[in-house]
C-alpha cells in the first residue's frame, strides 16, 4: 500500500485531517463523532493532549460554532482529569499557530512544573512598555500588580 497523496487526504494534505481519517498514526485518547483528542508528538507535561475537530477548520476564528464544540470537549477532558490546566489555541502563524487546523492544547499543570507561558516571563513587550505585571518565576506565578 502506498501513502496517500495530498489530494487523497481530507483537508488537502493537513496532518490533523489525516489523523482524523485514520490515514496517519497518532495516539488517540478519546474520539467523539465530531472531535478527536490525541497525544502530541512532544508533550510538554504528563497528560498533555490536543483536541481537534475531525473535519478541517483552519483556526479558532474560522467557524466559531466548531471552535465552541471543540473547546467543550477539551473542557470535558480537563474536568475528568481534575486539577490545574491550560487550554490553549492560536489563530495564525503570528500567534504561534504551526498547524493550520483548529486545535486546542490541554496542558495539565502542577506547582513548580517549570513551564512558563510566553506572556508570563520577564522581558515581554508589555513589561517593557510598563503595561502590567509579569512573572519572573519560570513556574508562571504572578508577582506584582498591574
Amino acid at each position: 500500500m502506498t501513502a496517500p497523496t495530498a489530494k487523497e487526504i481530507p483537508g488537502g494534505g493537513c496532518e490533523f485531517c489525516a489523523i482524523s481519517a485514520g490515514l496517519a498514526p497518532a495516539t488517540v485518547v478519546r474520539r467523539w463523532s465530531e472531535t478527536i483528542a490525541i497525544v502530541p508528538l512532544a508533550p510538554v507535561t504528563d497528560g498533555h493532549v490536543i483536541v481537534l475537530p475531525t473535519r478541517h477548520v483552519p483556526d479558532a476564528a474560522f467557524e466559531p460554532v466548531v471552535t465552541g464544540l471543540t473547546m467543550r470537549r477539551a473542557a470535558e477532558l480537563a474536568q475528568t482529569a481534575g486539577g490545574a490546566a491550560n487550554l490553549i489555541t492560536s489563530i495564525g502563524p503570528d500567534a504561534t499557530q504551526t498547524a493550520p487546523h483548529l486545535h486546542i492544547h490541554l496542558v495539565p499543570r502542577r506547582a513548580h512544573d517549570g513551564l512558563a507561558l510566553p506572556w508570563t516571563t520577564t522581558g515581554t513587550a508589555s513589561a517593557a512598555a510598563g503595561l502590567g505585571a509579569v512573572s519572573d518565576d519560570p513556574t508562571g506565578a504572578w508577582i506584582g500588580e498591574a
